[in-house]
């Protein structure tokens, strides 16, 4: 198994994404901290990490407060003996909207909705890193996984706030992969494409047929866990180019859930 003896913290790792690398990672080998502010959500994944032989563990935390990031991240050292990942997948775009909706334009986003998006994906980026290098740096090594997404490249009508909070992530994990780099902790973005998670269920059978499930992206999660400052990092990991690079294909989301 790829990740025997290693352990992890995964934010955001309630449901959806989270929950699917959070449930790879145990199934690699990996002892598993799953942070949330829902705690009937993380404490169902922490039961199957168990039920996998690995040792589960829930974590409430809001990942915007400082406090909270490093009382979260001392309970996890104190329930796993270290940390060996740590993967910043809490955020979004839809749920920190005041109407729930997938676009709204710069006219119409209000100073809130800027400042809760970025918080919820660029501050608990930097929060998290910031709480964990000391730890890893002690130890010398660690894996930071920061998450992005396409819009990071290229922002979309209607998404600027997300397009700008996950471009500024991108840009945090290639500044802090040079300073972290002689310590030996790989630094990376990740990617996950256009997967089929709550905040996206509502669309159309038309656009789910261009998503994927929350486990296709298992392989470039680990991919991305194995990683050296000598074999990656400051880099952006693309989960449906590695599954194309690879030769992993599979039907839409649409097409297995409707058969």
């Amino acid at each position: 198994m790829q990740l025997e003896g290693k352990t992890a913290i995964v934010t955001g790792g309630g449901r959806g994404i989270g929950r699917s690398i959070a449930l790879a990672y145990a199934q690699e080998g990996a002892d598993v901290a799953v942070v949330a502010r829902t705690p009937d959500e993380v404490e169902a994944v922490a039961v199957e990490i168990r039920t996998l032989g690995r040792k589960g563990v829930a974590l409430l935390a809001d990942l915007t407060v400082s406090e909270e990031v490093t009382a979260m991240f001392q309970e996890a050292v104190e329930a796993l003996g270290s940390v060996d990942i740590m993967v910043n997948n809490a955020g979004g775009y839809r749920l920190y909207t005041t109407e729930l909706a997938h676009q709204i334009s710069v006219v119409d986003l209000s100073e809130e909705e800027w400042h809760r998006v970025v918080a919820a994906n660029l501050t608990t980026a930097f929060l998290c890193c910031k709480t964990a290098l000391p730890h890893m740096i002690e130890r010398g090594s660690g894996v930071i996984i920061n998450m992005s997404s396409g819009v990071g490249k290229r922002g979309r009508p209607g998404g600027a706030v997300y397009s700008a909070a996950k471009s500024a992530v991108e840009r945090l994990t290639e500044s802090l992969a040079d300073e972290v780099w002689e310590f030996g902790i790989p630094v990376n973005s990740f990617a996950p494409g256009w997967v089929l998670t709550r905040p996206n269920d509502d669309y159309d059978d038309e656009v789910h047929k261009r998503m994927r499930l929350p486990e296709d992206i298992a392989p470039s999660a680990l991919f991305l866990a194995v990683q050296t400052p000598d074999t990656l990092t400051g880099e952006l990991v693309n989960a449906p180019d590695f599954d194309r690079e690879h030769g992993i294909e599979r039907p839409s989301a649409y097409e297995r859930l409707r058969g």
